[in-house]
């Protein structure tokens, strides 16, 4: 058992007791009372009493400790002058109560004649003793609000009129902190709070060591500290709580009948301060005390089911702080024996505990069975519980949760408007102010944002964030679990961003997971998806600012998430693909070579780690070829040696990524447009007609797997064009060339296309044409690459699409004139030139253009306008994960 507390040793006693006594002797028969009355006698007397605490069952420990005690507080009541007297006279009265029961003689004089007197002009013995008997049996009926208040009034009328020195009053006493902490329970009012404390602490105080009631009177005096604790968060109750429940523990003999309520008790303090203050090392004696308790359970004991589902929660939150699979199993097994064993609504309870725990495991291992079973268990529990139980909207909350996981994998819209009921009634059922609140509220908005990416609904996304917010606000100082709604706030915020442009949400969504990670607890298993959501959020605005030290910081924080996630986290390759990509993304600006190295090994790590048959597989390994890709273009540029490894493995990663996708669409068509790319770079290198044919081959399916007008069907045949050229100039055959003609031409027809890709497409159209020697086709490529000039280069663009656009296009109004004088149209040929120059030289020197004006005099619809181009501007990357 962990926790401080004194020794249990018997050899502690002898001296504590032989040091007492010689002060007693020295004042009563010397006469001599500065030891007695010395600084440490007071603390020297109350260790004593704790320490025969520990020896409940051992008769002379309790008498020879209950004598000492009670002289030392007798003869320093003769001592002292003043108001200690009277504290030191109750001690002593309160201890030779017991005393007189035992060994009357023993009693001083005056005493006996004090308890004497007592006896027969006081309050018959039995009237405290009756009250207290009627009063517990009223306590331990079915009591409604009118009970417990008429027993409280049989105890304070009879503590009011017994004798201070009864020996009952120390059960009464407790009694009435019991029945004070049922109405409270009750009502919710605080007006009984001191009142318990002070009757639970008063029958401690009356109650000698070793006695056989002490260890429920201090149960009793935590309960109503915790009590307290929980209407006014003071952490000294509950300080004060753990250290009574662990007085109690001590205090137990083996086979007292109160043992398991006891453990149990001091279990669920610990828990509630691990909860209010984050030390590990109370979740842990709160779990090691529960497995105590299980050892001398029986099986047929109802407390057995209580017992196994706490300690079910408890290792639960440990799981959640540390990611330790061998907790998770452990509260599986616990909760599944309690389910097992339970009846009634205590069965619908475990169903519920048992759902939470199955999602938990699901979303470790993701396999469906845990998910199913979790939903059937949570659907009886939340069935069976009545509306008002206290239980119903945590169960569900989770059923929520459960519903929309499942809808992730199954997209039935059924069970996502069944999660989202769900959640909406367990917020509806929480009362305002409840600690539990935010939890609800959050889980209820991730429902929603499922509902948004089904059915794009703006106002789906607008609800989300809302209650993301409240959930934040409505958190608790120190809440466990702010750190993830704010993580999961910023998320919304970013998506909306893209979805608007506003700038203020992505701004919000940077500051929001930058307070998401400072709130995460080093170590703590959410760490790895806070830094991952930082880093998303910087690369966001990356994209739109192209601030490299927002991607420098993106990669900080995904490489510091890669390294705070476990090794079994579901996330992890999530993680190393997300690195792997900003990674590239800065080789691609920089042109470092050893960030090139790591965002392949980040990649390689990504697809390791990923697990059988996850969808996202495909992405990661198409990822990992164009980095492969990358390093080899980078060797071939610098003319060093050409790393062949690098290239086959690109190309068996695009292939496998082709295969992972078996259905017609996009994403099929982006992996065959990586593997058509990855063929044509190994043509180059070798020559190899074979990988030529191949890479014509996968490119045109690629388009094929495009539907009609998709904006990267114009790049899709600009590089199958561009493969055709390839076989032409090796082979000669016209039809290749005339075939790279009509991909070209179609590419450039495609309004729906990037404008720059088009202007590409018309370009080379223009310049293959006039080698073959077809002016009037060379003369309509040049002319539409002139045509849509000025939308590829428009103001809105940006400067660093501008850039590109202009490096890439210096000798466009040369060859398009060119062409125009050779077709024997020297005026078009003027105008095409005229109209190119223009058209470069006026964004090179940044003229000043319609758009400034709106600035000027509709700023708002320029900002519009800034969010288009900053949207258009956006570099050409993979996704990241979310």
């Amino acid at each position: 058992m962990s926790g401080e507390g004194p020794p249990r040793d018997k050899a502690a006693l002898a001296p504590l007791l032989a040091s007492l006594s010689e002060r007693i002797r020295s004042f009563a028969v010397d006469g001599d009372s500065a030891p007695l009355l010395a600084d440490d006698t007071v603390g020297t007397a109350d260790r004593l009493r704790l320490i025969a605490e520990a020896f409940p069952s051992d008769g002379s420990v309790g008498f020879d400790v209950l004598h000492v005690l009670s002289y030392v507080h007798w003869c320093r009541y003769l001592a002292l002058s003043g108001d200690e007297r009277h504290v030191e006279f109750e001690a002593a009265m309160n201890l030779f109560v017991h005393l007189r029961q035992s060994k009357p003689d023993l009693l001083p004089p005056p005493v006996r004649q004090l308890l004497q007197v007592q006896d027969e002009t006081g309050e018959p013995g039995n009237g405290l003793d009756e009250a207290t008997s009627q009063a517990v049996l009223i306590l331990q009926s079915d009591t409604c609000d009118a009970d417990i208040d008429r027993a409280i009034a049989l105890l304070r009328g009879a503590l009011g009129v017994a004798s201070r020195w009864h020996p009952s009053r120390a059960m009464a006493l407790s009694n009435l902190s019991t029945a004070l902490y049922m109405r409270l329970q009750k009502s919710g009012c605080n007006a009984d709070l001191d009142e318990g404390i002070d009757a639970a602490a008063e029958a401690v105080a009356a109650t000698p060591p070793c006695h056989s009631n002490l260890p429920s009177y201090l149960t009793n005096l935590s309960l109503a500290l915790r009590a307290r604790y929980s209407s006014y968060g003071d952490v000294a109750d509950l300080n004060a709580a753990v250290a009574v429940d662990r007085r109690a523990h001590r205090a137990l003999s083996p086979g007292h009948p109160k043992r398991a309520e006891v453990l149990l008790n001091l279990s669920v303090a610990l828990y509630t301060r691990f909860a209010a203050v984050g030390q590990l090392g109370d979740l842990t004696e709160a779990i090691d005390v529960s497995r105590r308790v299980l050892r001398f359970v029986s099986d047929s004991d109802p407390v057995r089911v209580m017992t196994l589902s706490n300690l079910s929660g408890l290792l639960m939150s440990r799981y959640s702080e540390s990611g330790d699979g061998g907790d998770l199993e452990e509260a599986l097994s616990s909760i599944r024996l309690a389910t097992q064993k339970a009846s009634g609504e205590d069965k619908a309870t475990t169903l519920a505990n048992l759902g939470a725990v199955l999602l938990a495991r699901f979303e470790r291992l993701e396999e469906s069975a845990d998910l199913d079973e979790a939903a059937q268990s949570l659907r009886t529990a939340v069935r069976t519980l009545p509306r008002s139980h206290i239980d119903r909207a945590a169960a569900l909350l989770n059923l929520c949760l459960v519903l929309q996981t499942r809808h992730e994998r199954t997209g039935d819209p059924a069970e996502l408007a069944e999660a989202i009921k769900a959640g909406q009634t367990a917020v509806d059922t929480t009362p305002l102010g409840s600690t539990d609140r935010s939890k609800r509220l959050s889980g209820l908005a991730v429902a929603i944002r499922t509902r948004f990416e089904v059915t794009g609904d703006r106002s789906d996304l607008d609800q989300a964030i809302q209650l993301g917010r409240q959930a934040v606000e409505e958190s608790p100082p120190g809440h466990g679990d702010a750190a993830a709604y704010l993580c999961n706030l910023s998320n919304r915020l970013r998506i909306r961003f893209e979805q608007s442009g506003d700038w203020a949400d992505l701004t919000e969504a940077v500051q929001t997971a930058r307070l998401s990670v400072q709130q995460t607890r080093t170590g703590a298993p959410e760490a790895g998806r806070a830094l991952s959501n930082l880093a998303m959020a910087l690369m966001t605005r990356y994209e739109y600012v192209r601030d490299l030290d927002d991607l420098k910081e993106a990669i900080s924080a995904g490489r510091k998430a890669v390294h705070a996630a476990s090794v079994d986290a579901s996330n992890l390759a999530g993680m190393h693909n997300n690195l792997a990509i900003m990674l590239r993304v800065r080789f691609e600006r920089t042109n470092e070579p050893a960030i090139l190295n790591e965002a392949i090994d980040a990649s390689r790590k990504a697809c390791r780690v990923s697990a059988p048959g996850d969808p996202r597989l495909a992405g990661r390994m198409s990822n990992l070829s164009l980095a492969l890709q990358a390093r080899q273009q980078m060797f071939r540029k610098a003319e060093a040696l050409v790393k062949a490894d690098d290239l086959a493995e690109a190309i068996g990663l695009s292939r496998r990524a082709v295969e992972l996708v078996p259905a017609l669409g996009p994403r099929r068509a982006s992996f065959l447009s990586g593997l058509g790319n990855a063929l044509r770079a190994r043509f180059d290198e070798s020559g190899d007609p074979v990988s030529l044919d191949e890479a014509i081959a996968a490119l045109q399916e690629g388009f094929l797997n495009l539907p009609d007008r998709h904006p990267d069907q114009v790049r899709m045949l600009v590089n199958v064009g561009a493969a055709l050229q390839s076989r032409f100039a090796m082979t000669g055959n016209q039809r290749d060339a005339d075939a790279a003609i009509r991909a070209w031409s179609t590419a450039a027809g495609i309004q729906t296309g990037e404008a720059s890709a088009r202007v590409n497409a018309a370009e080379r159209w223009g310049a293959l044409a006039v080698f073959l020697g077809k002016a009037s086709s060379a003369l309509d490529g040049y002319t539409t690459a002139v045509r849509d000039l000025p939308i590829a280069a428009w103001r809105g663009v940006g400067k660093a699409s501008l850039e590109r656009l202009i490096e890439d296009r210096l000798g466009l109004a040369c060859d398009a004139g060119a062409c125009a004088v050779q077709a024997g149209l020297p005026e078009q040929g003027i105008e095409l030139l005229e109209q190119a120059r223009g058209i470069m030289w006026a964004q090179m020197l940044e003229t000043r253009t319609d758009l400034s004006e709106l600035a000027e005099a509709r700023p708002e619809l320029a900002a519009q306008l800034n969010n288009v181009r900053a949207a258009l501007d956006c570099f050409e990357s993979a996704r990241l994960e979310e």
